[in-house]
């Protein structure tokens, strides 16, 4: 008896996981499966699984849509932000956290003010700027800004795990001649691994997704990223549903992965910092 109360509790924490398991997984399900219909069979059946396969919806997001296009430059635009965001995150937090200065403490919170400002907010002046400088329409118009976006959050990452790190391990390595530039990227980034995969990711996923700046800046279909180019597929009178649910598939599948791959990484670089004393 006192082993069937003891399980109960169990019985009910794995029944709430899988109970969100399901609701998660099920749209990414759905969109699989509705992938491979017909426009038809899609608006008759939405809920079952297709009667034929069709992997022309695939072909189509790809030559139609020119999701291929679209997949490099997204590719060109993430992998850009997360290198640039990740380095000025690591170099910014070490210089505020362990080169103790007497305005340290004042620049850090003024740059995680940056998480307080609407993206939205910054769209008319950011405009004008990039005309000024002749760099709208250019994947660079769309760089800068998620960068600065991003900047704020890898940096408050980055100051939790900083902190924790003992300095002895600083001071030998002056002692032995280093400068305290190479024991940045010798000793301090080494260890601090898990936190600059857990910054990559959370940088990554939402510059992929990005939709805001691509469409306000951009203005070429060649140099358009995945989100804007999945409204190719919606004409002025009717909608390839099935051709942009394939197109979706394939725009969300780089996340899924990313993240498949290195959730340990993440979870240890979130908590790392909580369990360092």
């Amino acid at each position: 008896m006192a082993r069937g109360r003891f399980d109960q509790p169990k019985r009910l924490q794995y029944g709430i996981l899988v109970f969100f398991l399901i609701l998660f997984l099920y749209p990414i399900i759905w969109l699989f499966i509705n992938s491979f219909k017909s426009n038809g069979e899609l608006f008759y059946s939405p809920w079952t699984l297709p009667k034929s396969l069709f992997v022309d919806n695939y072909a189509r997001a790809i030559g139609v849509g020119n999701i291929g296009h679209h997949f490099v430059n997204s590719v060109i635009v993430s992998v850009s932000v997360v290198l640039i965001t990740t380095l000025l995150s690591a170099t910014a937090a070490y210089g505020l956290t362990r080169l103790r200065w007497k305005l340290s403490g004042f620049m850090l919170s003024i740059m995680l003010l940056g998480i307080m400002i609407p993206q939205h907010a910054t769209i008319v002046p950011l405009f004008s700027i990039f005309s000024k400088l002749h760099i709208n329409n250019t994947l660079l118009s769309v760089i800068i800004p998620n960068i600065v976006f991003t900047l704020s959050i890898g940096i408050l990452l980055l100051t939790g795990f900083f902190v924790t790190i003992p300095k002895e391990m600083e001071e030998a390595s002056v002692i032995d001649g280093c400068s305290i530039i190479t024991a940045f990227y010798r000793i301090i980034l080494p260890i601090t691994t898990p936190s600059l995969v857990t910054v990559a990711v959370i940088t990554f996923i939402p510059v992929w997704n990005d939709l805001l700046f691509p469409q306000i800046f951009l203005s070429e279909s060649k140099r358009m990223t995945l989100p804007v180019g999945l409204t190719a597929f919606k004409g002025r009178y009717s909608t390839d549903y099935v051709g942009m649910i394939a197109a979706v598939v394939i725009t969300i599948l780089p996340s899924i992965i990313v993240y498949v791959v290195l959730h340990k990484r993440i979870v240890e670089g979130m908590t790392v910092g909580a369990v360092k004393g």
